[in-house]
């Protein structure tokens, strides 16, 4: 079973349209030629439905949303019903 990390990873890996190493080595991912900000509700909403979670309004904030790691733990704590601090 993949883990939240893997997740993000692979679905951002497949809307940016990169391999798994360059979106690791993208920070922040606004570094992509093919990143946009649709693509990020793209990868947002394509996430919400895979570990069905609900992002809150108030934590879709670029600083949450530009850098994998941070997108990363954006969902993990979505997905263990923690709340953002």
């Amino acid at each position: 079973m993949p883990t939240v990390h893997d997740e993000v990873i692979d679905t951002a890996a497949e809307v940016l349209a990169v391999d798994r190493r360059s979106l690791v080595a993208a920070d922040p991912l606004t570094e992509l030629p093919t990143f946009s900000s649709f693509r990020v509700v793209d990868i947002v909403e394509r996430l919400e439905e895979r570990l069905g979670v609900e992002i809150a309004p108030a934590d879709l904030r670029p600083e949450n949303l530009h850098h994998l790691d941070a997108l990363c733990e954006l969902f993990a704590r979505s997905a263990s019903g923690a709340k953002a601090v």
